[in-house]
């Protein structure tokens, strides 16, 4: 990570002697006035080797009970508190219940504040045979992984049916995650519901249909509806007692103009009265001539349909197995004979490894910025069980790389493109006789294709084990934690101060792995640091008021405050401390936690309506875009997918509108230009390919502009803009400003010399003075009204500058003329 080392021009806390690092001790505190980054403690810090992971999970697992336990009670709450991934996968994916499982972590505060809810409607369900559980992701890894959970609480409900993949040719229940923003327990159960099976029920429309419906076997419930929608107390009973009894309903249309719409059920006298309408009832058996038994309760409670149905079920029948729909388009279930393929083949199922087409990979790996494990892989009987170990190994590696699968002998058309990449990436090692499969690290990086990648050597002297993968991929992985001391702390933290800073005190002498990994994971969103602490009773651990090492610290800006507020140099850091034990699933949810709440604080102060800054590419462009509109211009020069990647090209666009929102009501318009295809124009302005994306803030009427060095930050970018428009920053002159070449240029039109920038130290006002339009352009009333409030206050205190002068000048000249009659007087006495 580059990170520019500048002296800087704004006061982190206030105008006295101290030091940056001792002004945060003095604002440093064990949770945060807003709650943000408080990650309540599971257990106390523990070292960051990675050799303790056995002894951190175990007491993360312990840690956990003690939490959903104080969470939730297993007598009262109706929750069910899994202990271990195992018993999960037991319970929910490999049986017929259907679930709705709460993820969380310990210290999750919204976990915690939702828990009544959740209960409430786990309680409120319990007679629908809805289940209800909740699982620690931190100490179950490979289960969050197999989830995709990427945040707490999370809410993922599980059907009661497996679906059949005829691609990976396994059987699984599919998850639902709820994505609602209500967790009241009325929320929770509407979403619980909708995981109940929607096949049981038997809809038909005609009472003719009811004869093929009816049988000896099983009785048969009825009921009379026109609603599109099928009771979610039906979809249950139906799923609950499958085989005791048949649920059907029968829809007509309400909004026809016949007296008596509802239709009469054989066996039925004709109603008089719409009211008198039979609408619920039960037939024993196929007779459909026989009077069916009537619904004899007082309302169409669940608890009373339930009641009417249970004293009329058929037979008891023994545990049901699972079903697995094989073919959602024609419902086709698995029959018997299917059943042993689907166990044999289900043993090549990976919850760990995500198994990948080979026509996707550029897009999966290579232009993917975040680390990636490939596994080229045959799954054959004789390898089956070296493939799944191997795989196990990776247990404790989730989520610090995105972990893919290549099949190479996988029935298809792919068969030939799978060996032909596993030969080209394993530079023609793999496939082969003797090897299984064959393992290739891509480290984290900006651009892949021009990386190298890392391939594990198996041998008897390197096993696949867990210690052995851990040193393959943190050798590897790109160290991009800056080295910090006594004397680059204070300076550290001044620079780029809007993006949050996490840093790790140690006594070790080198950056732990697991934390380059999440450095590097985390780059684009914090910068890293980890200082060296020479003992427990370092003075600088003092000021951070840090107990014990490890420590790491987030030290951030409100992100409540404005890039005005920023500019004017008024501006104070926070300081958080990570309480949990040094393990990375656990630092992960803290930082992913810590980004969630900044985003959610910077879209809480952005307008709701920006439009994305245009892309100019021809001079008319330029001229509508920029130079017509007035005030400012900010042009973000963002290299485009020509010599960057697709990926990356998107996340600076989308910082660029992420700081138009920022400075939106403020007098500027954005653009974006591509700084390698407009070389010329690029230049003008400083800006070469090693320098960019950057943004220059242009004021196209007068000829003068400031481009920014430092990271391309939204905040950042806003507050240079801030800087520029209060004359906080140097600004330089451009006598002829060169024009868009539509098109792009050619290589030979690559001779343009910019002339050498005439600098200049002045109040920026001049150049917003063309016009006093330009200088209040998007200002707000309020705004309006302060400027006006000052300029009258400096020319009250003008005038009374000047009359206080005019008054000493009065009073010295009355002096000097009666000093002046005392001497003449003096004299004629003389």
């Amino acid at each position: 990570m580059m990170m520019m080392m500048v002296a800087p021009r704004w006061v982190l806390f206030d105008d006295n002697n101290e030091n940056a690092s001792s002004r945060i001790a003095r604002r440093t505190t064990r949770s945060t006035s807003a709650g943000v980054f408080a990650f309540a403690s599971a257990s106390d810090v523990g070292d960051e080797d990675d050799d303790d992971d056995e002894h951190e999970n175990a007491s993360s697992n312990d840690a956990f009970h003690t939490e959903v336990t104080t969470l939730y009670d297993p007598n009262t709450s109706g929750v069910f508190g899994f202990q271990s991934s195992e018993q999960f996968k037991e319970k929910v994916m490999e049986m017929r219940d259907v679930w709705v499982v709460q993820f969380i972590a310990p210290g999750c505060q919204p976990c915690k504040d939702m828990a009544p809810s959740f209960s409430r409607a786990a309680l409120s369900l319990k007679s629908m045979n809805i289940k209800f559980g909740a699982i620690d992701i931190a100490g179950n890894e490979d289960l969050g992984r197999s989830m995709q959970i990427s945040r707490v609480p999370a809410i993922v409900g599980f059907g009661g049916k497996k679906t059949w993949n005829p691609y990976r040719k396994i059987a699984q229940k599919l998850s639902n995650e709820y994505r609602g923003d209500a967790l009241t327990a009325r929320a929770l159960r509407e979403f619980a519901v909708k995981n109940l099976p929607d096949d049981e029920v038997e809809r038909i429309d005609s009472i003719d249909e009811l004869k093929n419906v009816v049988s000896d076997d099983v009785p048969t419930l009825v009921y009379v509806t026109d609603k599109s929608e099928t009771p979610s107390m039906l979809k249950a009973l139906a799923w609950n007692q499958k085989n005791r009894i048949r649920v059907v309903e029968v829809t007509y249309d309400s909004s026809t103009d016949d007296l008596l719409p509802t239709p009469v059920l054989p066996g039925l006298e004709a109603h008089e009265d719409e009211e008198d309408a039979v609408k619920l009832v039960l037939y024993k058996d196929a007779d459909l001539t026989k009077k069916p038994i009537l619904f004899d309760g007082e309302s169409m409670s669940k608890d009373e349909v339930f009641a009417f149905a249970g004293k009329h079920l058929g037979p008891e029948v023994g545990d049901l197995e699972v079903e697995v729909i094989r073919n959602k388009k024609d419902g086709e279930k698995s029959s018997d004979g299917e059943k042993k393929e689907e166990e044999e083949e289900n043993k090549y199922d990976s919850s760990l490894f995500i198994e990948k087409q080979p026509k996707s990979f550029e897009q999966d790996v290579t232009e993917k910025k975040e680390a990636v494990v490939v596994m080229f892989t045959k799954r054959t009987d004789e390898c089956s069980l070296k493939v799944e170990e191997a795989i196990d190994a990776f247990v404790k590696l989730q989520f610090q790389a995105e972990l893919y699968e290549y099949v190479v002998n996988r029935d298809g058309t792919d068969i030939s493109n799978a060996v032909k990449l596993a030969e080209t990436q394993t530079m023609g090692k793999f496939p082969n006789k003797e090897d299984c499969f064959s393992l290739m690290y891509y480290p984290f990086s900006d651009n892949k294709e021009d990386d190298e990648s890392y391939p594990f050597e198996v041998s008897e002297d390197n096993p696949v084990n867990d210690a052995n993968l851990k040193a393959w991929m943190y050798e590897n992985t790109p160290d991009i934690v800056l080295r910090l001391s006594q004397d680059n702390l204070d300076q550290y933290l001044s620079t780029d101060p809007f993006t949050p800073k996490c840093v790790l005190f140690s006594q070790k002498d080198d950056t732990p792995g697991m934390y380059k990994t999440l450095a590097a994971n985390f780059k684009d969103d914090f910068h890293f640091g980890f200082f060296q602490a020479e003992d427990k009773n370092d003075p600088n651990l003092q000021k951070f008021n840090i107990p014990k090492l490890p420590a790491v610290q987030l030290l951030f800006i409100n992100p409540a405050i404005t890039p005005q507020q920023e500019a004017s140099g008024n501006v104070q850091m926070n300081s958080a401390p990570f309480p949990g034990p040094m393990n990375y699933i656990y630092l992960r949810q803290w930082l992913m936690e810590a980004k969630n709440q900044i985003k959610k604080k910077d879209e809480a102060k952005s307008p709701g309506k920006v439009v994305p800054p245009p892309h100019v590419a021809t001079q008319k462009e330029f001229h509508d875009e920029c130079e017509s509109k007035g005030g400012l211009c900010a042009i973000a020069f963002i290299p485009g997918t020509s010599s960057s990647s697709q990926s990356m090209f998107e996340d600076r666009v989308e910082r660029a509108f992420e700081a138009a929102k920022l400075t939106s009501g403020r007098p500027f318009t954005w653009i974006i230009v591509d700084p390698i295809v407009q070389k010329t124009f690029a230049r003008a302005f400083d800006v070469l390919p090693h320098n960019s994306p950057t943004v220059t803030v242009l004021q196209p009427r007068k000829g003068r502009y400031a481009t920014m060095s430092g990271s391309f930050d939204p905040r950042e970018l806003a507050k240079h803009c801030e800087l520029v428009l209060n004359g906080k920053t140097r600004t330089f002159m451009i006598q002829d400003v060169p024009k868009i070449i539509d098109g792009g240029e050619s290589e030979d039109e690559n001779d343009y010399e910019p002339e050498e920038p005439i600098e200049e130290e002045f109040d920026l006002s001049d150049i917003m003075g063309e016009e006093t339009d330009d200088a209040t352009l998007g200002l707000t009333r309020a705004e309006l009204a302060e400027l006006e409030r000052k300029k009258e206050e400096e020319e009250l205190a003008e005038a009374e500058r000047i009359k206080e002068e005019e008054k000493k000048q009065q009073k010295s000249s009355g002096k000097k003329k009666k000093k002046k009659g005392k001497k003449k007087k003096k004299k004629e006495e003389l």
